[in-house]
């Protein structure tokens, strides 16, 4: 194993002595001193015991020297790398979600670039997933399209990092608040961890509802492929956080081919819980068609309600006079996909759809969306209106 050090005192200054300290006090050190502008640590590892001196002020002159002598004591206790632990003292005051990819052809670390590009997009879409469940007291089954604002506002916080070896590695961070009561503003004091706050911010209950909606979707999948009920444990499911939207995700991870992944999350140290383990779960080839087929039933089954379409009308048809079907190319507000959906219009608006097909205008039409097979239909339309100049 390549043991890198770090020597960059820029990387090294960017570590506040907050950071360094809930680090330390995160994996079991213990202070014992006090010494001028430092604070000594102390942890047993079998017979040894190590001894670090952590800087409690950042504008000292010499603060990247005193990190760096801080992170060579700590890759010798844990026999890691420098660059390793600067990393996670870099996110010890974020949630950290990871994505195990295991592509069958290229090598560690490396993924195909379609796939790839699929992967990052089916994470992000997994966070979103899970936010819009973790945002309302009733998670529904197929997401609206329209997204809250303060799930918009979270997903500008999430960060994704740098891809890894192992076989190729994707992790999101979500910085979270430290749990701090209001007598006990420093990591510094030996009583932090009876100053817990009952409270999760929105932030932890995402990383929360994320891991277990991906959970719940997972024993479904297992349940489907030896039941005879199907794909009924989705639809039980939804309470936790599963929808059609996650399944699709968690389908997107797998790429063209379909290959298995894992999921993990490690939380904050900054914020622990210590009532919750989270081991990784695997998704297997075999998961990923019965994931598939869940978001496709959920789909049908629920009708995604209020959606504003967009679009040209690119077929017209009725017999004779009256209401008639039309089909619009164009796409849902807030989902930046084209599709083609179908619908049936009164005598009055299907004679408003003839007008913009031969003009070749764009038209609105709000109502609820519905999959049935491999097409797209909107009920219940109403407000259809040619669309002004300005939103052409």
């Amino acid at each position: 194993m390549i043991r890198a050090r770090v020597t960059d005192r820029d990387a090294l200054a960017a570590r506040s002595p907050n950071e360094l300290a809930m680090y330390l006090r995160a994996n079991g050190w213990a202070t014992r001193d006090r010494a001028g502008s430092s604070l000594q640590w102390v942890k047993a590892i079998g017979d040894e015991e190590f001894e670090a001196l952590q800087p409690r002020e950042s504008t000292i002159r010499d603060y990247p020297l005193r990190v760096r002598d801080l992170l060579s004591v700590l890759a010798a206790a844990e026999d890691r790398s420098e660059l390793e632990i600067l990393n996670d003292i870099t996110s010890v005051s974020m949630d950290v979600h990871a994505v195990r990819a295991f592509p069958a052809d290229g090598g560690p670390g490396t993924i195909g670039l379609d796939d790839g590009v699929q992967a990052y997009e089916s994470l992000r879409n997994l966070v979103l997933a899970a936010a819009c469940a973790a945002a309302t007291d009733q998670p529904r089954a197929v997401q609206p399209a329209r997204k809250p604002a303060d799930v918009l506002s979270f997903l500008r916080e999430v960060r994704i990092g740098a891809p890894a070896e192992g076989s190729f590695v994707l992790s999101v961070y979500t910085p979270v608040p430290p749990r701090l009561s209001v007598s006990q503003p420093s990591f510094f004091d030996e009583d932090v961890a009876d100053a817990l706050e009952p409270a999760e911010p929105f932030e932890r209950r995402v990383s929360l509802k994320l891991f277990d909606a991906v959970q719940a979707a997972h024993s479904a999948a297992n349940d489907a492929l030896v039941s005879t009920e199907g794909l009924d444990g989705f639809t039980a499911a939804v309470p936790l956080g599963v929808s059609a939207n996650l399944c699709e995700a968690l389908v997107g991870l797998g790429g063209e081919a379909g290959h298995p992944f894992d999921f993990a999350l490690r939380l904050a140290p900054s914020r622990p819980l210590r009532a919750r383990s989270f081991t990784p779960i695997r998704f297997r080839r075999d998961h990923l068609p019965v994931l598939a087929s869940a978001a496709q039933e959920l789909r049908e089954r629920v009708a995604d309600e209020g959606v504003l379409l967009i679009g040209n009308v690119v077929r017209l048809h009725r017999e004779g006079t009256g209401a008639g079907e039309i089909s619009i190319a164009g796409t849902i507000e807030g989902d930046d996909r084209l599709r083609r959906v179908w619908m049936n219009l009164g005598e009055q608006d299907y004679g408003r759809a003839t007008d913009a097909h031969q003009q070749m205008r764009l038209v609105s039409v709000r109502g609820d969306l519905v999959r049935r097979g491999t097409r797209h239909y909107l009920t219940n339309p109403s407000a259809f209106h040619l669309a002004r100049e300005d939103q052409s």
